[in-house]
């Protein structure tokens, strides 16, 4: 479940030129770290390398991320909102399974770009401490998809249902990225992550009709 999608870059923000200019500067300085992070490594890269390679000074590097981890966690975590609503939204009438499904086809899997992906993948991969600051950003989304859960079936705390529902079905949406980043990106993901929720369906339709249940 850790944090290892490189979502789309959209420079088409709303607001005014003014926010316009700071998103694509946000976006050059994540693009130039991503491109760094493949090719020398996440330590061996510097603030200073990715100020340069994005074409702004290192105090403009600052002013957006309080350091180079950054770059990679904080888009994880900017996703979550609009994945948590969209759960919540969902039909009464679906299961949780449904639900999840849905929402993270509708809200993730539609924006993740996979040239990001890959390099945010190899980047995590390379770095201890990118791994751990990973499996803290999955249990953050852990926490927010079992939440999102409790209050659609009107609970003001996460039950043990919640829970096991969002661990299951966060555990299909990152086997199913690792997958897909390991053929390097290639294919289909959203096939992908439909193949994973369905594999789980049945595993719990078999659960619910066995006799020893």
């Amino acid at each position: 479940m850790t944090g290892q999608v490189g979502f789309e870059n959209e420079v088409s923000a709303p607001g005014g030129l003014r926010d316009r200019k700071k998103l694509k500067t946000r976006l050059a300085i994540e693009d130039a770290a991503l491109e760094l992070f493949s090719e020398k490594g996440f330590e061996a890269t510097t603030v200073d390398d990715i100020a340069e390679r994005a074409e702004v000074s290192t105090t403009t590097f600052f002013r957006y991320f309080p350091n180079k981890a950054d770059v990679i966690l904080t888009e994880q975590i900017e996703r979550l909102p609009s994945l948590r609503q969209s759960i919540i939204d969902q039909p009464g009438s679906d299961s949780e399974i449904e639900a999840l499904r849905n929402a993270i086809q509708q809200e993730w899997v539609g924006h993740i770009d996979p040239v990001r992906t890959a390099r945010t993948t190899k980047a995590i991969s390379s770095s201890r401490l990118l791994r751990g600051l990973g499996h803290e950003i999955g249990h953050t989304w852990q926490i927010a998809v079992s939440e999102a859960l409790a209050r659609r079936r009107g609970l003001r705390k996460v039950d043990a249902r919640a829970w096991l529902a969002a661990t299951m079905a966060l555990s299909v949406f990152g086997d199913s990225v690792k997958s897909w980043a390991d053929s390097g990106c290639r294919g289909d993901l959203g096939k992908a992550v439909d193949r994973g929720f369905d594999t789980l369906q049945s595993l719990c339709d078999d659960w619910a009709s066995s006799p020893d249940r």
